[in-house]
């Protein structure tokens, strides 16, 4: 009794693959133990797609070749021969073996291949094993020093530095110890979270070179305090006054002026700002040296004076400085943008670290400008800008000159 399906019909498309069809009619013989060889040309005939190309040769094959199975099948490859298989070249499987990687999130974990549970490892060694045979370099170990390189590292360990040969490397692969392999992993593990939380860390930190406070906190841990303290007895003269006319008789007339926070609305909650865009950058950068930057000379401080005077009549008396209004530097104290105090222009230490008195320091106008190039540009000066450091000396009182200098000074 007959048993199994037919083959399909055949129609001679050249989108069919003729030698499956041949071997599903022979399957179909041998199942159903067919001998005879009428029999097996009249079920070969029936096979054939009425109308179709096949059924045209088969209808005007000559009749000798429809005798026996043998004639009919000789002919049937004649007219579609097997196609040739394009192997791969020897080159190619020797590129695919260099090529070939266990990612190192497989390394001591379980798979499941045709619903079996195996180790990585093994089934990379069985992989790597096949494509040695097919690469033809079972005799070639010259091959073993660049794949076992690209291992990852805790595979890589527990392998010879040097194997003699492939077998003793896939060995060496394929009998691991899975528990030392698996400590070796979670080791590794540990050991790149902890640097993947410090990145996180270190990008953070760069992110917020934009922000006013981080810059600020920053700079306090870079900066060296304490070099710079005014010794007892001491007060400190820096930056130079003279000729400003807002100093008169060793007192500073400061401005009573009342500053509102630009970073809070009216309920008082904190404006979080963002960050500048590149032309502001550009814009900024250029008002940068938009005021020459004087000299400690008299006729420097005379050109500052006049700077000042200039600012105030254009600006306002009394005027807060911004972004588009610079203001002018105090002759002799640092560059913009190198790193230096807000408050009193001199490198070494910041603001919150500065140790002149309120009235010794910069203008209040010239310290917020200052603090607004460094906060939007940063540091950009730092490198090339001479190093400047205040002046530490004795300073008496109008009062104390007038009776001689040996009254002592003002502490």
């Amino acid at each position: 009794m007959a048993s199994g399906p037919l083959p399909a019909l055949f129609h001679g498309k050249e989108s069919e693959n003729a030698q499956n069809f041949m071997r599903s009619t022979e399957a179909y013989f041998l199942i159903n133990r067919i001998t005879d060889e009428t029999t097996k040309v009249a079920l070969f005939s029936a096979l054939i797609s009425a109308g179709s190309q096949a059924d045209h040769w088969w209808t005007n094959l000559d009749a000798q070749y429809k005798s026996t199975w043998t004639t009919v099948k000789a002919a049937f490859e004649t007219k579609w021969p097997t196609i040739t298989v394009a192997g791969k070249t020897t080159l190619e499987y020797q590129k695919e073996l260099l090529a070939l990687r266990l990612k190192e999130e497989d390394v001591g974990e379980r798979i499941t291949l045709a619903e079996i549970t195996t180790w990585s490892h093994i089934h990379f060694h069985n992989q790597l094993k096949t494509l040695v045979q097919d690469a033809g370099v079972a005799n070639a170990p010259v091959l073993i020093h660049p794949v076992r390189d690209a291992l990852p590292r805790v595979l890589r360990d527990l392998t010879t530095p040097a194997p003699p040969d492939w077998d003793t490397f896939l060995n060496e692969i394929k009998d691991v110890n899975v528990d030392i392999l698996q400590d070796k992993v979670k080791r590794e593990k540990e050991k790149k979270e902890a640097e993947r939380a410090q990145n996180v860390r270190i990008a953070r930190l760069e992110s917020r070179q934009h922000d006013p406070v981080e810059v600020l906190r920053l700079q306090m841990q870079q900066a060296t305090l304490g070099a710079s303290t005014p010794t007892r007895g001491m007060s400190a003269t820096a930056p130079q006054t003279r000729g400003n006319p807002m100093m008169q008789q060793g007192q500073v007339t400061r401005r009573q002026v009342r500053y509102t926070p630009t970073n809070q609305n009216q309920n008082g909650q904190r404006v979080l700002r963002s960050a500048p865009t590149q032309e502001e950058r550009d814009n900024l950068r250029a008002r940068v040296n938009e005021i020459p930057h004087q000299a400690d000379t008299d006729p420097g401080h005379a050109a500052y004076n006049e700077q000042r005077r200039q600012w105030a009549a254009r600006w306002g008396e009394g005027a807060r400085c911004n972004e588009n209004t610079p203001f002018p530097l105090t002759p002799g104290t640092a560059q913009i943008c190198s790193g230096e105090c807000f408050r009193c222009g001199a490198h070494g230490h910041i603001s919150p670290a500065c140790q002149l008195p309120p009235d010794a320091q910069l203008p209040k106008n010239e310290t917020i400008w200052r603090g607004i190039c460094t906060r939007t540009l940063g540091t950009y000066n730092r490198a090339t800008a001479v190093q400047v450091n205040y002046v530490l000396e004795e300073i008496f009182a109008p009062e104390a000159a007038e009776q001689g200098k040996g009254q002592g000074s003002l502490v």
